[in-house]
């Protein structure tokens, strides 16, 4: 028998994919949190373990990054450091693959949430003044952040919980060795396939790329360096198992802002708190899910001994529970089956694929669209889809082949 949350999220799915109801646009938050209400009410959750479900580190950390993404933008400090970042840009083209690479490279480091809330701006931006389709800078930003944030432990907080695990050593140069070869890889196809919508002419653009507010833009700055330090410093202190968290690293950036900036009532004013309360509402319904019991008898036997079959897993699994509760289910299964150090990587990448299949398969995408669509722009689950299910499959041949190459290599 079939449980009930599963056909909650069934529903879920169904109306995130139409988006309508009548001529009524339906935003995604709205049907998010709909469905863990459902799931509340008919009891397949209680309120305590919803409450508990939820995940407030995720929560407050997006929250305080909302915040420094809001004062880059209101500063004009974003766009103008956009404008220099294209200006050797001759073509279209160009600009979608500078853009496509340095989102990567950011990702890396500074997490894709991160990347995402700062990056969906630039995007539209970069869309606007270079007359580049919106909806193209869209997708390459989500699928640049989730590509770019595969290569390092701290790129994801999927790749953080593996990367914590008994069973990645060294875990930095192993991150590089597996994954960061079918990461540039999946990011060539990326560009190549996003760069057939684009016109191969001058990029030339009447741009204003003064600061609108230098006190705004000069605490922006602090709080950049001091994110960079202290991200450098959590590399460091990871080599002698000390662990700085990512809330504090959020908290660096936003707390110049708040403190000494007069515009902070602002800056509070601008937070996304639509997308807080998608990523609440999607913890307790995929713990209800998750509960339920169901996603588990669908596990294969050989998901701890096959890389394909864990990577493949990751990806279709990945759309249900998101990555982060998969890869929390199935390192436990790991390491009681004493797996081999590419059975871990099989899960980063399985996970990582996740997130250019669906917009629910990264919670990247998310925030990228909740702000788009606060522009007038936005993706559907089917423009997604069409793109994405491409990328997907060859993205997910070349991690599989690649890990299992250096697997018997290594």
């Amino acid at each position: 028998m079939i449980p009930i949350a599963v056909f909650i999220v069934a529903l879920v799915f169904l109306l995130i994919i139409v988006r309508h109801i009548g001529k009524r646009k339906l935003p995604i938050w709205v049907i998010m949190t709909a469905g863990a209400v459902a799931a509340i009410i008919f009891q397949c959750i209680s309120v305590q373990d919803a409450v508990f479900a939820i995940n407030y580190e995720v929560i407050v950390f997006l929250f305080l990054m909302f915040i420094f993404g809001a004062a880059l933008d209101k500063s004009g400090i974003l766009h103008s450091v956009s404008v220099s970042a294209f200006a050797k840009a001759k073509t279209k083209k160009r600009v979608l693959l500078i853009f496509i690479a340095v989102t990567a490279l950011a990702s890396a480091f500074l997490m894709n949430d991160t990347i995402a809330i700062i990056g969906t701006p630039i995007a539209l931006f970069c869309a606007k003044k270079y007359n580049l389709p919106a909806k193209t800078m869209l997708l390459a930003l989500c699928f640049s952040v989730t590509f770019g944030s595969s290569v390092t432990p701290i790129g994801n907080p999927q790749n953080l919980l593996i990367a914590m695990s008994e069973g990645v050593p060294y875990a930095f140069p192993t991150f590089a060795l597996y994954l960061l070869v079918p990461a540039l890889i999946s990011l060539a196809v990326v560009y190549f396939i996003l760069s057939i919508s684009v016109k191969d002419d001058v990029a030339a653009a009447e741009i204003e790329t003064d600061v609108t507010d230098y006190k705004l833009a000069g605490l922006c700055k602090i709080s950049f360096v001091i994110v960079i330090a202290m991200i450098i410093a959590r590399i460091v202190l990871s080599v002698f198992s000390i662990e700085l968290p990512f809330v504090l690293i959020a908290a660096a950036a936003a707390a110049p802002l708040l403190i000494f900036s007069r515009k902070r009532v602002e800056l509070l004013k601008n937070v996304d708190y639509t997308t807080l309360l998608f990523f609440a509402s999607m913890f307790i319904l995929m713990a209800a899910v998750w509960n339920s019991g169901f996603i588990q008898t669908l596990l294969p036997d050989s998901i701890s001994t096959s890389v394909p079959v864990l990577l493949f897993t990751g990806v279709i699994v990945s759309q249900f529970v998101s990555n982060v509760p998969f890869v929390l289910m199935i390192l436990p299964v790991l390491e009681t089956a004493g797996a081999a150090l590419p059975m871990y990587m099989a899960a980063v990448a399985g996970t990582t694929c996740a997130g250019t299949l669906t917009i629910l398969g990264a919670a990247s995408t998310i925030i990228v669209i909740q702000h788009a669509e606060k522009s007038g722009e936005s993706l559907s689950f089917i423009q997604y889809f069409k793109t994405g299910a491409i990328v997907t499959v060859i993205a997910s041949a070349v991690y599989c082949g690649w890990i299992m190459m250096i697997g018997m290599i290594f």
